[in-house]
């Protein structure tokens, strides 16, 4: 009777297992959440839909509710602009099995590129130049500021601990200058 219930148990561990990635893929949110991209992120061969998002001065930035897109601060500085911060925010995972789309820049090494790009507009190449991880509330003011040549900032959360995220990791990227083109000072 012990081995039919241990044999009865493998075989409905099995079948949890095997179905659990199905279910777990079914259950994440859809890019769709958000409504329309304003940019694309490329990375890695995917691309990655990016959503307009604002927040409060000093509050949470908040990325759509979805594993599958990121968000582009609409307080900050647009894609397009020649000075300041374009902050980008994308949770890290969005439930049980819903990793971030753009979790690979997390273990990129410095030096990486990948591109970002309006929709309708040329993409940009962006080159990460530094990687720091904050206590949950310890944004710097700078990493917002709309002056100092243009970056990317990229934020997203960090130590996973007790149900709660405590760390913030930010991301800052540099624009490439396009090939026979000194970088713009202006």
């Amino acid at each position: 009777m012990k081995r039919v219930a241990i044999i009865a148990a493998i075989a409905v561990a099995a079948s949890l297992f095997s179905w659990a990635p199905a279910a777990q893929a079914r259950t994440c949110p859809s890019a769709s959440i958000g409504g329309p991209a304003v940019a694309v992120v490329n990375l890695g061969g995917k691309s990655v839909p990016v959503k307009p998002v604002s927040y409060r001065q000093g509050g949470p930035l908040d990325p759509p509710a979805t594993n599958q897109a990121a968000g582009i601060s609409t307080r900050n500085a647009p894609l397009s602009a020649k000075k300041g911060a374009t902050v980008i925010t994308w949770h890290v995972r969005y439930g049980y099995g819903c990793d971030g789309a753009l979790n690979s820049l997390i273990t990129m090494p410095i030096g990486s590129t990948f591109t970002v790009g309006a929709i309708g507009k040329p993409a940009q190449t962006y080159e990460i130049s530094s990687r720091v991880t904050v206590p949950k509330n310890g944004l710097k003011p700078e990493w917002f500021s709309k002056t100092g040549p243009h970056r990317l900032v990229l934020f997203t959360c960090t130590d996973y601990r007790g149900g709660v995220f405590h760390k913030t990791l930010t991301i800052i990227a540099n624009p490439v200058p396009a090939p026979g083109l000194a970088p713009s000072s202006s």
